[in-house]
């Protein structure tokens, strides 16, 4: 199953991104909000370094 997807587009990568935090900036409280900010960003910031690890 993880074959079946080879690279997952950086837009879709940016996009999904986006649309998570808008949801936890509508739907929680600050607190909430500022953790989820910072597992998000390490969450997609390791995901993107892993497919563009060889690009360096």
């Amino acid at each position: 199953m993880a074959q079946a997807i080879d690279k997952i587009p950086t837009w879709l990568m940016i996009t999904v991104y986006v649309l998570i935090l808008t949801i936890l900036g509508v739907c929680t409280d600050l607190f909430t909000f500022l953790v989820g900010i910072g597992i998000m960003t390490l969450i997609f910031a390791g995901g993107y370094d892993r497919e563009n690890l060889h690009d360096h």
